[in-house]
């Protein structure tokens, strides 16, 4: 992926996402790279279900860094698909998980979410974005969680 073959990236994440199906291992990594190459080559639906996997695994496994970036993944969806008030609340979802976890988010992904904010920022606005950011920032985690899965929208 980092060397930007997202064919040969895909099909490798593919095989391992079968390979740990057929072992019964549960882990973040593959779905959430697997969902990163997806988003690349412009199969969103897959990447989204890709990212909404990875969140759950997570949240089964109680892995707080996978948490967290399964979130950014949803929100650098989610402005993909211009619901912009909405991906800013996911946005600060995944800085809250994070922060939980004291690392820093890693490349490729620090990459994928500087050009998603600048997006979101230069769309809403810095008040409308704050404030969005700001929500997000501020749910509990099963709120937050409902909030990526899209089974629920705060006020």
């Amino acid at each position: 992926m980092r060397a930007g073959d997202i064919p040969a990236a895909r099909t490798h994440l593919e095989q391992a996402a079968q390979d740990m199906e057929e072992i019964g291992l549960t882990s973040h990594f593959v779905p959430t790279n697997l969902a990163w190459v997806l988003r690349q080559d412009g199969d969103l639906p897959s990447a989204q279900s890709r990212f909404e996997k990875a969140l759950q695994v997570s949240r089964r496994n109680g892995d707080r860094s996978g948490l967290a970036y399964a979130s950014l993944g949803l929100a650098c969806l989610t402005a993909d698909a211009g619901d912009w008030y909405r991906a800013g609340q996911l946005h600060g979802i995944a800085h809250a998980l994070l922060d939980r976890t004291g690392e820093y988010w890693q490349e490729p992904e620090a990459h994928y979410r500087h050009g998603s904010l600048n997006k979101i920022r230069s769309t809403l606005g810095e008040e409308q974005f704050k404030r969005a950011y700001g929500q997000g920032k501020a749910l509990s985690l099963d709120q937050a969680l409902d909030l990526a899965l899209g089974t629920a929208r705060p006020a």
